[in-house]
């Protein structure tokens, strides 16, 4: 058998196909009560990038030339910067945490990151839930449109799941 034959039982291929932009979407969890419900982070923002900032332990045994380091947890946060659109949920979210000072619980909300390429069931998406912080920056940058920016950080652990696009509806995985 030529080395470069698939000798597994599956005929899967790798599609290698690129993934876009729009193909990751994020949803937050806009108003309260029984009217609360996931809306799409879209229209309006302008720069969404998650970092993970990972937690490093770092230490040089003895008998070790180099350092060695493992990576002992995480403290995520999205940058945002949005254009004041009115009627988007998201949007007034910000504007409300922001212009009426807002502080502590106030500020959190439920974030979903979906991977819109990667569907598990028919409708249903790898998601992943966690509770960001709030945290507003800026106010009125810029000349043309009114710009809000600051920072979402973590308050609580991530948790993995699925989301329905359709109903908005996410589910955590079964532990």
């Amino acid at each position: 058998m030529p080395d470069n034959e698939n000798t597994t039982e599956t005929n899967e291929t790798a599609t290698n196909e690129l993934v876009l932009r729009y193909q990751f979407e994020s949803y937050m969890m806009c108003g309260s009560g029984n009217s609360a419900a996931y809306q799409l982070i879209g229209e309006g923002f302008t720069s969404f990038p998650e970092a993970k900032n990972p937690k490093e332990y770092t230490r040089k045994y003895i008998n070790y030339k180099t350092e060695k380091s493992d990576v002992i947890g995480y403290a995520p946060s999205i940058s945002y910067s949005c254009d004041v659109i009115t009627g988007d949920p998201v949007v007034q979210e910000i504007v409300e945490i922001t212009d009426a000072e807002l502080v502590g619980t106030d500020t959190h909300r439920d974030i979903v990151n979906v991977n819109c390429w990667d569907e598990v069931s028919t409708g249903e998406y790898r998601a992943f839930k966690r509770t960001f912080a709030v945290i507003p920056a800026n106010k009125g940058d810029g000349t043309d449109a009114l710009i809000y920016t600051g920072t979402l950080k973590a308050v609580s652990d991530m948790v993995p799941g699925t989301f329905n696009r359709t109903t908005k509806a996410f589910t955590p995985d079964v532990t």
